[in-house]
């Protein structure tokens, strides 16, 4: 009788894990390019609106798309549940939630590194502090969400631990963020819709960019909070801000307009 050898198992594991590049590539290609246009658009913004553009104010695209970024990944599943549109998306989540984690993390570096006037150290280590501690965290999270990204870490982990610390991982990064962008951005929102936005700026009646993210943000958590006591009320949280957040964008730039001098 002839004897077949059996591929050890080690083996088999290097075949189930042979990286399939055409497809990462379409998968990031994909997740790329919405970060991409997300970065166009809010640097287009930012531009006309101040009358001009430098890395400040890339900095702040690069917190902004992630930002946006991290909230479709939270919402993408809840609403692949709740309708059917949104089934084709829910392949590209990691993909997202990866390219998120690098704009943030460009954003801190940048902050720290290279904005130091802008962002002095002694400022968040004084009165500023919980801003900078709640960003710290959120990157400190996302990093860690990173480094379990990838099929050897859920082998090791087990499937379902693996699962469990990326969902609530991304949900802590995200609840750290918007502690973050609201304890630093929340006075300066408040006194836009009171005064407008500085005279420097070339359109000091249009509101910040922040402002339009810190509403979108308000919405992920609220449809997640929704979809969390029960699916019924996570579809009507959906409707709601479907119609909701576009009438308060509309409502913000036309408040915006009693400051145009």
């Amino acid at each position: 009788m002839k004897i077949i050898p059996r591929e050890s198992a080690t083996a088999l594991n290097s075949q189930e894990q042979k990286i399939n590049w055409k497809y990462q590539f379409q998968q990031y290609g994909m997740a790329f390019t919405a970060a991409a246009i997300l970065f166009v658009v809010l640097s287009l913004y930012l531009f006309y609106r101040r009358g001009y553009y430098d890395l400040y104010i890339a900095n702040k695209v690069f917190a902004g798309v992630a930002t946006v970024l991290l909230g479709v990944v939270i919402l993408i599943g809840p609403g692949s549940r709740l309708f059917s549109f949104p089934d084709r998306y829910v392949q590209y989540r990691k993909e997202l939630g990866i390219i998120a984690f690098l704009l943030a993390l460009t954003h801190s570096i940048v902050s720290f590194f290279f904005l130091q006037d802008k962002f002095p150290v002694q400022k968040f280590l004084s009165t500023d502090w919980w801003p900078f501690v709640f960003g710290l965290i959120a990157t400190a999270v996302l990093i860690a969400i990173f480094f379990i990204s990838n099929d050897w870490a859920m082998m090791t982990l087990g499937r379902e631990r693996w699962w469990r610390l990326q969902y609530w991982g991304v949900r802590l990064a995200f609840a750290f963020i918007l502690f973050h962008v609201f304890i630093m951005k929340w006075s300066g929102w408040v006194k836009w819709y009171q005064v407008g936005g500085s005279k420097e700026l070339a359109h000091p009646e249009w509101p910040g960019a922040g402002l339009l993210v810190g509403w979108f943000m308000v919405f992920v958590f609220f449809i997640r909070l929704a979809e969390f006591v029960s699916p019924r009320l996570g579809r009507v949280a959906c409707y709601i801000s479907a119609v909701v957040l576009p009438f308060i964008y509309i409502a913000t730039f036309w408040w915006g307009r009693q400051f145009i001098e």
